[in-house]
């Protein structure tokens, strides 16, 4: 027998303490993270009417949503979570599948968790295992397409995994799960929702209910077509359990789309290092690289508009130093001063930040006003990179911020202690 064992071997042989201890410490970290995100996620009205959706239309008492604590059955227990975690695009990522894998792979390890009374490390195992087949099927799924598909597409067969593994489905099963989850994933065009943002986003709700729904179909015997992502993970340099993809994810400083966050980044420092005057300034200009060019640069109406905006987190920052979740919900939306500020960014791209990405993702802002004076970062990455030395202080900051309304006595809530 090999030393690495294939995808659907892995799936089913993983025990928590199988993972290495800094691995283990990360994937803690990401479902606190997640913990945070969701629970600032809960203001958002696609967090409500995802939550409305499920209890109406997914009736249930096997799993809990997180947004109310209402009891629906676990696939939509899925989809409303995964919804609720994405709603401030707030939540983790993998710089080489330029989504986000924990939005689905947690709820539909919660969601199955729950309806079996898992206990603690077999919920983490999942959850590892989860990640670490969400994100090659993820860079899998960018190789072999042309087009730019939404999380949705590739997190389905993490989300699958994490399923698989609680449900302790034998290998035959493993490749039936991922092969539904494939088979139905959303391809969801996201780029569209960059552009002209709404509630769709990374279509990370669907990812989350097509990988539950497949692990549980795949342990009645419902069988798929092969899954070109168990063949391409199988095949893959990284190997499963001698690489771990969940040690590379980044979290989020800030609640908005990760490539503005390099920009927003540059320009608080040039706020705290600077007395910048917005109504002096004349122009803004932002480098960076060319997929940041396709965010929405029109004026905000929604949260959505305003996550999925380069140009308005940007003039946030430089007008108030910070770039929070107000800064994406009424009333901040009705501010002229940053309405103002924003019409005069501009947003070019740099050759050399562009070929560095998605590997690299940096941008540089310069501020010119109107008494000459002009002001340049240097190149920034955004904080909660996988090497920031900061980031498991970054995670326990928005833990502290922002979980304080997290039901002691959920699921979620129990993984969270040893």
């Amino acid at each position: 027998m090999c030393s690495f064992p294939p995808p659907a071997e892995f799936v089913g042989r993983l025990r928590w303490t199988d993972v290495p201890e800094p691995v283990r410490v990360r994937v803690e970290a990401l479902v606190r993270d997640f913990a945070a995100v969701t629970c600032a996620g809960a203001v958002t009205p696609t967090a409500r009417i995802a939550a409305q959706y499920a209890m109406h239309q997914h009736a249930g008492h096997q799993a809990s949503l997180l947004y109310n604590g209402a009891r629906v059955s676990s696939t939509g227990a899925a989809w409303a979570n995964g919804v609720l975690a994405n709603a401030l695009d707030f939540d983790d990522g993998h710089r080489l599948v330029k989504g986000h894998p924990g939005a689905m792979v947690i709820p539909a390890a919660l969601a199955i968790a729950e309806s079996i009374e898992a206990p603690r490390e077999e919920v983490l195992a999942a959850i590892t295992v989860g990640y670490e087949v969400a994100v090659r099927a993820g860079i899998a799924l960018h190789e072999r397409e042309t087009d730019y598909h939404g999380s949705g597409a590739w997190g389905a067969v993490g989300a699958a995994a994490a399923g698989a593994r609680l449900l302790r489905l034998d290998p035959t099963q493993v490749g039936h799960a991922f092969g539904l989850a494939e088979y139905h994933a959303p391809m969801a065009p996201v780029m569209r929702s960059v552009a002209d943002p709404a509630m769709t986003k990374d279509a990370c709700g669907w990812g989350a209910m097509a990988g539950t729904s497949s692990a549980l179909l795949a342990a009645s015997g419902f069988t798929a077509t092969d899954c070109l992502a168990l063949d391409a993970i199988g095949a893959f340099p990284a190997r499963l359990g001698e690489h771990w993809y969940a040690a590379d994810m980044y979290i989020k400083a800030f609640p908005c789309c990760r490539w503005s966050q390099p920009a927003i980044s540059a320009a608080l420092v040039l706020h705290a290092e600077h007395d910048l005057d917005p109504d002096t300034i004349n122009r803004v200009t932002v480098r960076t690289f060319a997929a940041a060019t396709g965010l929405s640069q029109r004026p905000p109406t929604t949260t959505e508009q305003a996550q999925y905006s380069l140009v308005w987190p940007v003039a946030a920052a430089l007008i108030s130093g910070e770039f929070g979740v107000a800064q994406v919900l009424a009333p901040a939306l009705s501010d002229h001063l940053i309405h103002g500020l924003a019409s005069r960014v501009e947003v070019q791209v740099d050759p050399v930040l562009e070929a560095a990405f998605p590997g690299l993702r940096r941008a540089a802002v310069t501020v010119e006003t109107s008494n000459g004076g002009r002001y340049s970062s240097e190149l920034t990455e955004a904080p909660g990179e996988p090497d920031d030395p900061q980031w498991g202080n970054l995670v326990a900051s928005k833990f502290t911020r922002y979980a304080g309304e997290l039901a002691p006595e959920s699921l979620l809530a129990r993984l969270l202690v040893p």
